[in-house]
């Protein structure tokens, strides 16, 4: 799985007004695990330009959970992962709201690599040129009275200069 590195707020609403160039600094963290009859997916996205997003995705005893969107405060704070998302039960009868916790740590695991990537999107080209340095992150979440430690495969942290341009074959510039 991929996550964005450009605009999460942008790219859910298909907005042009964020046409331009931004420069954009975080974290993503792509976790999950199977440990006592409950499987979690969870996706952790800070980028300082749009703010803070999870995901989380919950299965036990034969029920499925989900939550997430934009959280108010930040997720990644030097070395530590910190949160909490609210998650219901994905049924249309299921009623009340749980609290996700998250915690735990990261740090960076290699060199910082050069990024350059070019890809549409409905309002026209991203280029986005800058670092992503990758991570090693250590993820528990407490969901449904039990803590699960989580495995967190794609890690990273970004310095990113993102450009977008108008429709693909227009002469539209950026704003």
């Amino acid at each position: 799985m991929t996550l964005l590195t450009a605009t999460p707020a942008a790219a859910a609403d298909g907005r042009d007004a964020s046409l331009g160039v931004t420069r954009e600094k975080g974290h993503a963290v792509v976790c999950q695990a199977e440990q006592d009859g409950v499987q979690v997916s969870l996706e952790l996205y800070e980028n300082s330009a749009f703010g803070a997003h999870v995901s989380l995705s919950v299965e036990a005893d034969g029920q499925q959970y989900g939550g997430g969107g934009p959280i108010e405060r930040g997720l990644f704070d030097r070395g530590v992962v910190s949160g909490q998302v609210a998650y219901n039960q994905l049924e249309a009868a299921a009623t009340g709201q749980h609290i996700a916790r998250v915690q735990g740590s990261y740090e960076v695991s290699g060199p910082r690599v050069r990024v350059r990537e070019v890809y549409p999107e409905p309002w026209g080209e991203v280029v986005t040129t800058g670092w992503r340095t990758p991570l090693a992150a250590e993820v528990t979440v407490n969901v449904l009275e039990r803590q699960v430690q989580l495995t967190c495969g794609e890690a990273f942290a970004f310095d990113l200069r993102v450009k977008r341009i108008g429709e693909p074959g227009t002469d539209e510039q950026p704003r």
